[in-house]
């Protein structure tokens, strides 16, 4: 019997900013319209929640690394696209995508279908849907974020907060854990270091909760002793020392906008406009390291205040309004972000702007958890048999054979047989597991064709693994015809009969049933 369990390590190194050919017929969303609003500037969020969590979709995130603040990203004919817009690839979109597209124009989300192939500059993929966690001390103050965006209650723990939760109630399943105005307090927060660096768990701490959680220091287990921890995320220093973490929010001024918003091409700095307006409300309007401190190098201030009234009298700053980066400075961790303000809920460009700084991170980090947090499959003697992420393809950890499909045909051959038997073993051996079929097939024939043929391979490959015992439940799938080709035999180019067959293969996409997998095994 076989157990899963959470590797503790990882390396944020995922390819940013690469030029690629987007395929005409793909969908762009156009986030740099103006006036923002909260239909063509907010509801784009819940409209890729919604497809990343309904459909088997990757979507692009596309930033113009070389642009300025609001500077053009892209442009197709005469309309210019900025401030970080999203594009799905035509491959993802079938009818009842298209349908959901529909409804969300509908909602406020403007976009466009491309009518030629596009080179863009492509950031990243988002591909699973956040799972936010709300803190149960005043989570509430979040909700309207969430409302104005058309994001469900079932994304974040809906809105009765004995369905939220506290720091020491996180797990492999919560992805962001959301901390507006909070009172921490170490001995019921300290959780949040381990949640962070074991699970690559991501905190956004709003108003003065940054500058408590900076500070709060105290003793925790370690081996046969113990050790003193701090939760400094973002700023240097040495546990416990007067100097380490940022002046509390009643010994300092306030901030004096207007604001400097810089690194343009950060996926956080990804909104219209200024947001200063939204910020200088509550008890905490701008995070200061103490006198003796710096933030740290991994740290990106997004919004500073040049002009900060006790910089250098009580700090060498920069004062910052927005900061983020991996906790501790440390790869291997899950991202924070401190955000002044005590609550930037609203209808203004200013607060839009806010709102989508929030988002932008939230959607960030997520995927930096996604590629970075491992599953480790091992045998009660603790041997490895491979580690995968989610989004993985099982068969390439399994290090099968690539499971092919003879030309014009959606047949399993003895060798495919052989392969996918494995795989349903494994998927008895683990039943958090789900995977999702993605059959491809060459350029030859028919657009049209090729796509009905793909489908016919997952639906062969799906009833074989049925046959064999795993749940329909736990698998999806959908044919991609040749809109994903691995090598550029496309139509009217010339190869051989060996590369062809490199595109007439089916892939098997991990993902976690988070309903069965509590994050309870042993880590």
């Amino acid at each position: 019997m076989l157990i899963a369990v959470i590797l503790l390590y990882g390396n944020f190194s995922f390819s940013q900013n690469r030029k690629e050919i987007i395929a005409k017929g793909s969908y762009a969303i156009n986030m740099g319209l103006t006036p923002q609003t909260h239909a063509n500037a907010l509801k784009p969020y819940g409209f890729i929640y919604d497809l990343l969590l309904e459909f088997p979709v990757e979507v692009k995130w596309v930033i113009n690394n070389e642009k300025q603040k609001d500077g053009i990203d892209f442009v197709i004919g005469e309309e210019v696209f900025r401030s970080g817009s999203f594009v799905i690839p035509v491959s993802y979109i079938t009818e009842p995508l298209r349908q959901r597209i529909e409804i969300w124009e509908n909602r406020g989300v403007v976009g466009t279908y491309f009518e030629e192939d596009q080179e863009l500059p492509v950031f990243t993929n988002l591909s699973v849907a956040p799972k936010w966690t709300l803190d149960k001390q005043n989570g509430s103050i979040a909700l309207t974020y969430f409302r104005a965006a058309g994001i469900p209650g079932s994304a974040h723990g809906g809105y009765d907060s004995k369905n939220w939760k506290t720091p020491d109630e996180l797990g492999v399943c919560d992805d962001l854990f959301v901390m507006p105005h909070a009172q921490p307090k170490f001995e019921t927060h300290k959780n949040l270091y381990f949640w962070n660096r074991k699970l690559k768990g991501a905190i956004w701490a709003g108003c003065h909760a940054g500058s408590l959680l900076e500070n709060l220091y105290g003793t925790v287990p370690n081996g046969d002793t113990t050790e003193v921890l701090q939760l400094n995320f973002l700023s240097e220093g040495a546990a416990g020392a007067r100097t380490t973490g940022l002046i509390p929010f009643y010994e300092h001024r306030y901030a004096t906008p207007p604001y400097t918003h810089q690194l343009p091409a950060d996926p956080v700095s990804q909104y219209l406009g200024k947001s200063d307006k939204a910020l200088i409300n509550g008890s905490e309007r701008i995070f200061y390291p103490k006198k003796a401190n710096v933030w740290r190098q991994t740290t990106k201030t997004i919004i500073v205040d040049p002009s900060a009234p006790d910089v250098p009298s009580l700090s060498k700053g920069p004062g910052a309004i927005i900061v983020y980066g991996n906790g501790f400075g440390r790869k291997e961790n899950g991202l924070v972000m401190y955000q002044a303000s005590h609550d930037f809920s609203g209808e203004t460009p200013e607060n839009i702007a806010a709102m989508r700084a929030f988002f932008n991170w939230s959607f960030y980090a997520t995927e930096v958890k996604r590629r970075e947090n491992i599953i480790l499959f091992q045998n009660f003697e603790g041997d490895k048999i491979f580690a995968a992420r989610v989004g993985d393809d099982l068969a390439k950890m399994l290090n099968l054979d690539p499971i092919l499909f003879d030309l014009d045909k959606a047949e399993i051959k003895p060798q495919a047989a052989s392969q996918l038997d494995e795989i349903a073993a494994y998927m008895a051996e683990y039943p958090e597991l789900l995977i999702d079929i993605r059959s491809h097939t060459d350029s030859r024939a028919d657009d049209d064709y090729n796509l009905r043929l793909s489908q016919e391979r997952v639906d062969v490959t799906r009833e074989y693994l049925i046959n064999l015992g795993v749940d329909e439940s736990r698998i999806s799938g959908r044919g991609y015809g040749e809109t994903e080709l691995v090598n550029n035999c496309r139509n009217n180019i010339l190869c051989s009969e060996v590369q062809h067959e490199k595109n007439r293969r089916s892939e098997f996409i991990l993902s976690i049933n988070c309903d069965i997998y509590t994050g309870r095994l042993k880590l």
